[in-house]
């Protein structure tokens, strides 16, 4: 059993382009005429956003079933049976679900070498229950969906997260242990600071439920990667970080990585956003073969 961790501590962060002083003259005239403008463009701004992220289903085999969490949250879960050489778990990003398109891309991909298993964290897609500010639920979730993959005793399981997917893979490798290799495509190290949002998180939480997303505006104090990671294993561990990273610092991420004790592999893309892999689809694949296939040898 690892040890604790202490509650995670807020990322330090300024105010931000969005912060509204409520002291500042004029400022509840600015929060009338926001939420004016966010009830007449939340449908239309829901919709272009829903554009920007694209849902499909698998254009291979592929079976669901139900997870079910030690908090008594249904998690909705998909196999796709591919290859011999183990299983992988692809973890979403926030506010998109298993159907994200880009993760189906890359589950049909490696299903030509694993079996491959996604889902959806709650508060999203089939799953049940609403998504908290911090990470104890998701970890949660997890937990209940690689109790399913361990059922049927792979001698290798490696996991994919992106962004809220791969803070949960990080963190349930370091706490918990159980997966071979662990891949993260920009996952920040810290939670941001919400305190200088407060007063506009019930919107919030509303227009993410336009997008299909159910979170609760609360924040609570569970572990963070850049607190587990010293706890992290000896496994193989990819960190993808796009030059062009808008939710987290390269500063962080560097502090993140210094407490590991040791070099992971890392690959920063230049041109690249939050969670994008600009075509190193095929790359990551390959660096998943090559973990399996090394930690065969080494059995």
């Amino acid at each position: 059993m690892k040890a604790p961790i202490e509650a995670g501590r807020r990322g330090a962060r300024g105010r931000g382009p969005f912060f509204i002083d409520p002291t500042r003259r004029n400022g509840t005239c600015l929060l009338c005429a926001i939420a004016a403008l966010g009830l007449t463009g939340t449908a239309f701004l829901g919709h272009r956003l829903r554009e920007m992220m694209p849902r499909r289903d698998p254009s291979i085999p592929y079976k669901e079933f139900d997870a079910v969490t030690a908090d008594g949250v249904r998690i909705c879960a998909r196999y796709l049976p591919g290859g011999d050489r183990g299983a992988v778990i692809l973890a979403h990003p926030a506010v998109t679900g298993q159907r994200y398109a880009p993760l189906v891309d890359l589950a049909e991909m490696l299903a030509g070498h694993f079996d491959v298993y996604t889902f959806d964290f709650r508060g999203h897609g089939g799953s049940e229950g609403r998504l908290e500010l911090d990470l104890r639920g998701p970890l949660e979730d997890m937990r209940a969906v690689l109790g399913m993959v361990g059922e049927s005793s792979y001698a290798w399981v490696g996991a994919v997260g992106f962004s809220l997917g791969g803070m949960t893979a990080f963190l349930y490798a370091a706490l918990h242990g159980g997966l071979d290799a662990v891949a993260v495509v920009g996952a920040p190290p810290l939670l941001p600071d919400i305190e200088p949002y407060r007063r506009i998180l019930p919107a919030w939480s509303l227009f993410l439920r336009v997008l299909g997303a159910r979170f609760k505006a609360v924040r609570g104090e569970g572990p963070l990667p850049m607190d587990a990671a010293g706890y992290f294993p000896d496994v193989p561990l990819l960190v993808v970080h796009g030059a062009c990273e808008a939710f987290y610092s390269r500063e962080d991420l560097d502090a993140m990585l210094a407490g590991l004790g040791r070099e992971p592999e890392l690959w920063v893309i230049e041109g690249a956003g939050h969670t994008e892999l600009r075509g190193r689809e095929p790359d990551l694949v390959e660096w998943l073969v090559a973990c399996s296939v090394s930690a065969a040898g080494e059995r």
